[in-house]
């Protein structure tokens, strides 16, 4: 779904307004990161309270690239379909590099919490380097992902059913 609008375009030779591609982006990204927040914040959540880290810079920095986009939308966009010059402002070039900082530490807070879950130790980055690293290839990242995610979680359920019945 999230590529479709894309491959449509590209077979029936549709261009797009930079307003469609941004909105798409914005649409992925919320769906990506919302995604990485949730399982970040879920593996931290069941993690013994001495290994918990504060889910509030990921948030932030999740948040980062999200604001990022919505300005270029509101105030770049318009600019571009005036006829202004093409060339961006210079108060994208510091937004740009935050964004791709938050992105780095969202995706890095992830992979440890949900790796330091999986193994039941604080995972250091030669542990949890393969799902840091499949958490930048999406869509196909989270599809390899996401099954041992659900087992984790369908475990987890379990075991806490298990001991409310107890």
């Amino acid at each position: 779904m999230l590529a479709l609008p894309t491959i449509m375009s590209l077979m029936f030779d549709i261009p797009m307004e930079p307003l469609v591609v941004a909105t798409i982006g914005l649409f992925m990204m919320l769906v990506l990161f919302g995604w990485m927040f949730s399982v970040g914040a879920w593996s931290n959540r069941q993690l013994p309270e001495s290994r918990r880290r504060s889910p509030l810079p990921c948030a932030v920095g999740l948040l980062l690239p999200i604001v990022y986009l919505l300005m270029y939308i509101f105030l770049y966009i318009p600019l571009l379909q005036q006829g202004a010059p093409s060339k961006p402002p210079l108060w994208m070039l510091p937004m740009h590099m935050f964004s791709m900082v938050g992105i780095f530490y969202g995706i890095w807070y992830t992979a440890r919490q949900l790796k330091s879950l999986q193994e039941n130790e604080d995972a250091d980055f030669m542990i949890f380097s393969s799902t840091f690293f499949l958490l930048f290839i999406f869509p196909l990242g989270i599809w390899l992902i996401q099954p041992s995610v659900n087992q984790l979680y369908s475990s987890r359920e379990q075991a806490a059913e298990s001991k409310d019945e107890d």
